[in-house]
């Protein structure tokens, strides 16, 4: 990327909340690794299930978050559980360690760019400088206790609803 390139990055990756307490000196360290991706309007990034080591932020467009359902009937689909905007980042959990993907991304109603930072390439930074490497981790491990609580507010209350236990408060 040029200089020009690297300082849109940088705008975007300002409002990351991953990236949140990082400098211009170390966002940019960051949009050197970023590569640019180009997704057309309903084309799948990543399926659930599949490997993947990539950290994906929204630049412009937006990206659906789904998930395979299974109906009482026993049928299958893919659900939207959030959709996400510029300056949203997706697939944190590569950063931690790789592993399977606990989710689809599909790029929504329009066109999407976005930027891809490779897990691997990432990691590598963080070893030589610290600071980047503590806050965001720091940030992400705030994310995914905020989306652990949710799910399990979200857990409990199907649990409760399936032995009717909410029908009984009204």
């Amino acid at each position: 990327m040029d200089a020009k390139a690297d300082a849109k990055v940088v705008n975007v990756l300002r409002r990351v909340e991953i990236f949140q307490g990082l400098g211009d000196l170390d966002l940019a360290q960051i949009a050197q690794l970023c590569q640019v991706g180009k997704a057309k309007k309903g084309q799948v990034i990543f399926r659930e299930d599949t490997d993947g080591d990539d950290l994906y932020i929204v630049h412009d467009g937006s990206v659906e978050i789904q998930v395979l359902t299974r109906g009482a009937d026993g049928t299958t689909r893919q659900a939207t559980i959030n959709t996400l905007y510029e300056g949203q980042s997706f697939g944190e959990m590569a950063l931690l360690g790789g592993g399977s993907r606990s989710a689809s991304a599909v790029a929504s109603a329009t066109p999407t760019t976005l930027l891809v930072l490779n897990g691997t390439e990432f990691a590598a930074l963080c070893e030589k400088n610290t600071l980047i490497g503590y806050r965001v981790m720091r940030n992400l491990i705030n994310d995914l206790t905020y989306k652990l609580r949710s799910a399990s507010l979200l857990l409990r209350g199907h649990i409760k609803w399936q032995e009717g236990q909410l029908s009984q408060l009204g």
